[in-house]
């Protein structure tokens, strides 16, 4: 029986130091589209914790648990959220909903350091 925790790319993390706001840009990226871009690089499920939505809905993606796919260099260390637009023209609904997260994971994590903010790459 295959179980998880024992696919590549989804070992526990172990150490929760930093959670990553990264921002799409003004692309019309979707969950789907994010998903399938994580599987097309051999992961076996989206890589970022949690998504939130052009209209403020946050999704679900990884297990908070384990390690994300999302930034290399820190994957190991952080929790990785994904917001669909650019930070300076975030909805009302969004900038509550990533609030709401950053508050629940600082409450839940008290080793986090830092909140660092990742825009996409041109």
């Amino acid at each position: 029986m295959n179980h998880d925790s024992n696919l590549p790319g989804l070992k526990t993390r172990q150490v929760t130091r930093f959670v990553l706001v990264h921002f799409t840009g003004e692309d019309s990226s979707t969950y789907e589209h994010i998903k399938q871009s994580h599987l097309d690089e051999g992961e076996p499920e989206i890589g970022f914790h949690f998504i939130i939505t052009t209209q403020g809905t946050t999704l679900m993606g990884r297990h908070i648990s384990k390690t994300g796919f999302h930034y290399p260099e820190l994957d190991d260390t952080s929790i990785g959220i994904c917001v669909i637009g650019n930070r300076d023209e975030m909805s009302d609904e969004q900038s509550i909903a990533l609030t709401l997260i950053l508050e629940k994971l600082k409450s839940d994590y008290p080793s986090l350091e830092t909140v660092k903010y990742l825009y996409k790459k041109h």
